[in-house]
């Protein structure tokens, strides 16, 4: 991936962090992005920067349930790195209890971020990249299961990522 630019949404921890790592350690240039732990994003940088094969990496705060905040960090990468090849949209909030106990707010939380920042944010990422551009959005198997008790709402949320990126892809 030498060469290459990516960004990684929530890449402050988890399993974020662990694709910005690897995204560095194979020689991509990386935008750790967070939302409000920027500590966590400042450490996946210098964690980055530390590995001493010439990577690079810099931490981008945007709230990928807002359009406006996922396409300026688009542009703020590129303004950052030159370019954007990669984006690996990881952000994601969970949400467990039976559908009954579910209150609007509660839906429109998961959904916001689950599914439609994931959605803006390929669609930020894909008006900035050039031909052979990669986007890659995190689903969960719990999207692809036949149910999955007290689910009801971040599985949902989850599937209708599997099933938006299969049409994106055509």
């Amino acid at each position: 991936l030498a060469g290459k630019v990516a960004v990684v949404t929530g890449s402050g921890r988890g399993i974020g962090k662990a694709m910005a790592i690897e995204l560095a350690k194979r020689g991509a240039k990386v935008a750790v992005n967070y939302a409000n732990a920027v500590e966590g994003a400042e450490q996946v940088v210098k964690e980055i920067k530390a590995l001493g094969n010439g990577s690079d990496a810099a931490a981008f705060k945007a709230n990928v349930g807002n359009v406006e905040e996922s396409e300026k960090l688009m542009d703020d990468v590129v303004a950052h790195f030159g370019k954007l090849d990669i984006c690996c949209s990881n952000s994601g909030v969970v949400s467990f209890g039976h559908f009954k106990d579910v209150t609007p707010e509660e839906f429109d939380r998961v959904f916001t971020i689950n599914t439609r920042g994931q959605f803006f944010v390929a669609k930020a990422a894909y008006k900035r990249m050039e031909i052979g551009g990669r986007i890659i959005l995190m689903g969960s198997i719990t999207g692809q299961a036949k149910g999955v008790p007290k689910h009801a709402v971040y599985s949902g949320s989850k599937g209708a990522i599997e099933t938006f990126t299969r049409c994106m892809a055509i």
